[in-house]
């Protein structure tokens, strides 16, 4: 047996391990195949709150920082890049002038709307190896996961 099944096969903590070292594992190949996909000019971080913002415009920066779970810190960074690359522009909220909102231009909603698609093809193409059914289930058990974890208080503030 070599070292790589019996580690993923059996571990020493029982399922509830080997549950946690396969989606590590799962996360790290969908990372890398998803960086390869959307290619060297656009970043996850940056595909995310492109992402983000097609979904719905106008976030304040505090909301996106906890969407995307990044520090304050990493996402005005972020913003920085993207306000400076002519992707999105900060306006103050029209009622609270305390908090800063964040909107695509035009070209970054061509971009975000560009960068959907091909996530979502590339998405589409890396879990095509399973039938829906699986892909359902799989969903349907992460979509658990994630509620008994937040039930936990496993999320933390960024």
């Amino acid at each position: 047996m070599s070292r790589r099944s019996a580690v993923t096969d059996a571990p020493k903590g029982g399922v509830a391990t080997s549950i946690v070292v396969r989606l590590f594992a799962s996360h790290n190949l969908l990372l890398a195949a998803l960086r390869r996909g959307l290619g060297p000019s656009l970043t996850l971080a940056r595909f995310d709150l492109l992402a983000q913002l097609a979904r719905e415009d106008g976030v304040a920066l505090a909301t996106l920082s906890r969407r995307m779970l990044v520090t304050a810190g990493n996402l005005t960074g972020l913003v920085d890049r993207a306000e400076r690359d002519g992707l999105v522009k900060r306006r103050p909220d029209a009622n609270d002038g305390r908090v800063t909102r964040v909107f695509l231009t035009a070209r970054g909603q061509r971009l975000a709307d560009e960068a959907v698609r091909q996530h979502n093809a590339l998405t589409e193409s890396l879990l095509g190896g399973l039938d829906a059914d699986t892909q359902r289930t799989l969903r349907d058990a992460l979509g658990q996961l994630r509620t008994a974890l937040e039930a936990q208080g496993a999320v933390g503030d960024t």
